[in-house]
């Protein structure tokens, strides 16, 4: 079974998606890191960004200016979406061969998403979860996490889809809201009454 984790920016879905893994003993690919490596200096993603993309979000080395290209994309509603349609293709072809290749192998596999449901990638997978908090909490955890003030943290969460239709589209929730030891509570409880399998198997009977 594959299985899509996401959640907000701040939500927790990392830590999440860890500990999913770990229970289900599955491959975890997190897609942030699939798009590091292609936007790598001589990478594919960096030849399509560098077509969209103003110099000024490059390094003189020409490795990405990572800071410059956050905040332009922030403010550019239009670049935005630019690099969307070029970046999006190569990350999903990247993620649909490890989805591919764990169905041959009968493996489980976890995939961090952060932007699930605004790609409309949701049914690539058999099964998403979504880890959510509070707009306070995600906020916090952003400004301590990247060192940003308030103002940027709250840019970011308002850049995404509001939480509220998100826990419409997804097929499982997690509240992460509290502790960390009760956040693995609520996984350990969905892995240990195969709520994932069951789902699967719902899916599969329904193509």
């Amino acid at each position: 079974m594959n299985i899509a984790v996401t959640g907000g920016m701040g939500s927790g879905k990392s830590m999440a998606s860890v500990e999913l893994s770990k229970l289900l003993g599955a491959e975890l690919v997190n897609v942030d890191r699939v798009c590091q490596t292609l936007l790598q200096p001589g990478g594919k993603g960096m030849e399509a960004l560098q077509q969209v993309a103003s110099a000024a979000c490059f390094k003189d080395d020409g490795s990405l200016n990572r800071p410059v290209l956050r905040e332009a994309l922030f403010e550019d509603e239009s670049l935005r979406k630019q690099v969307d349609s070029v970046i999006h293709p190569l990350v999903r072809k990247e993620v649909l061969c490890h989805c591919k290749k764990a169905k041959k192998e009968m493996n489980p596999l976890v995939v961090e998403i952060p932007l699930l449901f605004e790609t409309g990638w949701q049914k690539d997978f058999d099964c998403t979860l979504l880890v959510y908090a509070s707009e306070e909490i995600c906020v916090k955890r952003i400004m301590q996490r990247d060192l940003v003030n308030e103002k940027a943290a709250l840019l970011s969460v308002a850049a995404q889809i509001p939480i509220q239709e998100k826990v419409q589209l997804a097929d499982f929730l997690i509240d992460n809201n509290g502790t960390t030891a009760e956040t693995r509570d609520q996984i350990e409880y969905l892995v240990e009454s195969d709520c994932f399998a069951e789902k699967t198997t719902m899916t599969m009977n329904n193509t």
